[in-house]
């Protein structure tokens, strides 16, 4: 007995050996998420993430990503285990007619697990010590954080990697303790070859999930940036999954059906052999398929979206920070005292003041129904859609702020909109109509960003200040109360000259009556940089992640089915047909099949994007054709990488079936 318990060690590591073509990809992948793992939790626990104050967003970033990768790295190491054990079962099958007894095989499969698990926490550990540094270091460049920060390694974070992965790897142990110990000798020798069981109900689910993607689509085609717009996201992303899910197991099976039932099409060599080998493909690997197109279409919109954030920066730093500094007075103020004191202050601190602007207003809250702005209600309290903040001015300010000599005849009005067109030629302020002389497509205060809804804002310029004043009352606010006086400009020069610049305009400026204050935004900039750095950093980490995962099943997929084609390319060959035929239609079968996953994602991400564009627009990312582009450069780039890796992971099936021809 005792001479027994010590062979089943080295029974183990001969078992991982043997198996090495489904073994070494799992240790692989597994060490890379337990890499990523490790080194996210190795940053967050890093001192100077709650230390600096610019590094909040990118800290708030990096736990978001390690909550989501840890809920990702359960389910999908559980899968990979699933091809595992799938293939070892006839050998511990085998291991069980020559007289092995169920308590050694499962104290081998112990011994396997545990040294998968030492291989695997080694390795992650080992490469997470060396480039966890590295990664911290491309962290702060992104996020604009000082790189000469010091990296140090935390006992917690090991013990942590230590812990999670050896909840996955009982996990998987106990799964496949209960699966080989409930089967018998023949079915764990038979289970490897049998597919997934043909669906029931194929034409309802067919339906079923043909209704849910196109629910899915809806959404993502018509929602709008409002308070539901995650909630309607996250809705969508479900429908979408489940949909793909059900066509992929019952859709694909319907289609091939009903061309088998077309004989004409049916009953010819290359139809019959493609149409009976794809329906039984489809019926044992329909979950792989959907789980690849699920995955392909994550590492597309992930792509996507992070490129996109990465070159659109500028420009969202641009619409939010439109200049760098302000100072604001109530009431009306001699603007022209006023730059001529801030150029002076300039002066003396060795800053140059560029694009300077100088404006007044009235700033009145509303609720827009069409061509009316009226009063917000207290129903309106949570349809944010629909609230807006209007700028009054009149003319004489606005022909001072643009340097135009524009005219207005009583009752007629101008409009610019931040956002999206006004598309109206008249404009209701409560009873107060005016007609609109022109809209403006362009003004000194803001840019206009069609695509920026949800930070959109209405300039009104009205002929008089009388006008004014009456307007705002519909609103109620007092035009001469709350009128406002802003300067704006971009102060450049040394960081050094620009604080001392800064500080000393709010020193003196604040003595003078009915000073507002002053606003430096560059710290809320590079606030901002460092939150899309953060987002920038997961982005790239996430979509090698997506795509480490859909390789994997890629690869598994093949070996499964390589295995299990062997006695079909034997059967093959002794009914008659060639070797060339033979390669030609499992070329195309495997081709269709794999083109099937690939045209899925490019649909669910090209429908996507509608959606994305809106959200992405609630952080100011609106260039749409620059997020166009990424998309038809994503897609086609991802289209070529997806068939290289179609083409090797096709070789090793090939290799494999061959070994039996």
């Amino acid at each position: 007995m005792k001479s027994k318990m010590s062979l089943l060690p080295k029974m183990a590591v001969n078992n991982i050996r043997k198996n090495g073509s489904t073994y070494f990809p799992y240790i692989g992948v597994s060490i890379f998420a337990m890499f990523t793992y490790f080194v996210f939790d190795l940053i967050l626990k890093n001192d100077i993430m709650h230390t600096l104050p610019k590094a909040v967003y990118a800290a708030v970033l990096v736990t978001i990503g390690f909550g989501l990768l840890g809920i990702i790295m359960v389910p999908f190491l559980y899968y990979t285990n699933s091809f595992l054990i799938k293939r070892r079962k006839k050998e511990l099958g085998l291991y069980s007619i020559l007289g092995m007894e169920k308590k050694h095989i499962g104290i081998m499969m112990f011994w396997e697990s545990l040294m998968v698990y030492g291989i695997v926490m080694a390795g992650a550990i080992i490469l997470g010590l060396l480039f966890s540094k590295l990664i911290f270091l491309l962290l702060l460049n992104l996020a604009g954080l000082p790189v000469e920060a010091d990296f140090s390694v935390s006992p917690r974070a090991v013990l942590d990697a230590l812990v999670f992965y050896a909840f996955i790897t009982g996990l998987n142990l106990f799964v496949n303790l209960v699966q080989v110990g409930k089967a018998r000798p023949v079915e764990l020798m038979s289970e490897s070859k049998k597919g997934e069981k043909e669906p029931k109900h194929i034409g309802l689910m067919t339906v079923l999930g043909l209704l849910l993607l196109g629910w899915g689509y809806y959404l993502a085609i018509f929602s709008k940036l409002d308070s539901m717009i995650f909630t309607d996201f996250f809705f969508a992303v479900f429908l979408v999954i489940l949909g793909t899910y059900f066509l992929f197991t019952s859709g694909s099976i319907a289609l091939l059906r009903f061309l088998k039932k077309r004989k004409k099409y049916y009953y010819r060599a290359d139809n019959f052999v493609t149409v009976s080998g794809m329906l039984y493909r489809m019926k044992k690997s329909a979950a792989s398929l959907s789980n690849i197109c699920v995955f392909a279409t994550m590492v597309m919109i992930t792509v996507i979206c992070t490129l996109s954030v990465w070159l659109c920066t500028d420009s969202i730093i641009q619409l939010s920070y439109p200049r760098t500094f302000k100072v604001t007075f109530l009431g009306k103020q001699d603007e022209t005292a006023l730059r001529t004191e801030l150029e002076s202050i300039a002066d003396e601190n060795g800053v140059v003041l560029e694009d300077y602007l100088g404006y007044s207003y009235v700033g009145v809250s509303v609720y827009k129904e069409n061509h009316l702005f009226r009063v917000c209600r207290e129903e309106d309290k949570y349809d944010y859609a629909n609230q807006y903040s209007i700028k009054l001015m009149d003319l004489n300010a606005y022909n001072r702020m643009e340097g135009t000599a524009v005219t207005l005849e009583p009752g007629e009005a101008l409009i610019f909109s931040t956002g999206s067109n006004w598309g109206y030629d008249r404009v209701f302020f409560g009873e107060y109509e005016y007609q609109v002389k022109e809209e403006l497509m362009q003004c000194k205060v803001h840019r206009k960003a069609p695509g920026d809804e949800f930070n959109c804002w209405y300039l009104a310029v009205l002929p008089t200040e009388e006008d004014m004043t009456r307007v705002a009352e519909v609103f109620g606010v007092n035009a001469v109360e709350n009128r406002l006086t802003e300067i704006e400009v971009n102060p450049r020069g040394e960081s050094e000259a620009v604080d001392a610049f800064s500080r000393e305009t709010e020193e003196r400026l604040m003595e003078k009556e009915k000073y507002g204050g002053c606003m430096d935004y560059r710290e809320d900039i590079q606030d901002l940089e460092g939150m899309y750095g953060g987002l920038l950093f997961i982005g790239i980490f996430f979509g090698a992640i997506f795509l480490i995962c859909l390789l994997i099943i890629m690869y598994y997929k093949q070996i499964t089915e390589g295995f299990e084609d062997q006695k079909n390319f034997e059967i093959m060959q002794k009914v008659g047909m060639s070797d060339e035929e033979i390669r030609k239609t499992i070329r195309k079968q495997i081709l269709l099949v794999f083109a099937l996953p690939l045209a899925g994602a490019v649909l669910h991400t090209l429908v996507g994007m509608k959606m994305v564009i809106v959200l992405m627009a609630a952080i100011r990312c609106v260039e749409v054709t620059l997020m166009l582009g990424c998309t038809g450069a994503v897609c086609v780039v991802f289209a070529v990488l997806y068939g290289i890796c179609y083409k090797r992971t096709s070789t090793t099936y090939y290799r494999i079936v061959k070994q039996m021809a």
